[in-house]
């Protein structure tokens, strides 16, 4: 893991550089429109989560279903950028719907880094080459959820588990460090 990584989570969480942290929560995410746009030119339903202050922005990709006989595949991405240090994560999924007459649920469904499919790669090429144009890092899953020693997580704020990881560090505001008043 990049040394960025690990000295941004320093200083904000063990230093409690908290204005640091607002600042950059705060600021406009420059690559953003450029990015959605290059994902809009592929044949894929594109969306970004609306959120006015925060540490991360997530865009959701959904690319057209497939079918073949009573078969039917879902497959999405979805990209998280965090505003906090240049690096991102990127995620692949599928949703099959179980038609087992047997079955326990509804859909069949799984993640992973790697596509699915040829347009998830082809996507995630050019995303990955956008990305490092513009000096982002990519973030593994594994990376995302590294956890962190010696800051512990307060009591009331469980949400994500006990343990604070890269992935609550760097793409949540899990103490609300930017409601906080200056």
């Amino acid at each position: 893991m990049d040394e960025i990584v690990l000295e941004t989570i320093e200083r904000v969480y063990k230093n409690k550089d908290y204005a640091f942290f607002k600042k950059k929560s705060e600021e406009d995410l420059v690559i953003l429109d450029d990015l959605v746009k290059l994902i809009e030119q592929e044949t894929v339903e594109v969306s970004a989560q609306e959120v006015e202050i925060g540490p991360s922005e997530r865009i959701y990709i959904d690319y057209p279903k497939f079918k073949k006989g009573e078969m039917v595949v879902s497959y999405s991405t979805f990209i998280d950028i965090s505003k906090i240090i240049p690096v991102y994560y990127v995620q692949h999924e599928f949703a099959v719907e179980n038609i087992d007459e047997n079955r326990m649920g509804p859909v069949l469904d799984g993640f992973d880094g790697q596509p699915y499919i040829i347009n998830q790669a082809n996507l995630y090429d050019k995303v990955s080459c956008f990305f490092d144009k513009n000096g982002y890092k990519e973030l593994s899953y594994a990376e995302m959820n590294i956890v962190i020693p010696d800051i512990k997580m307060p009591q009331d704020v469980w949400l994500f588990g006990p343990q604070f990881t890269v992935r609550t560090c760097l793409f949540n505001d899990i103490l609300n460090i930017c409601e906080i008043d200056d």
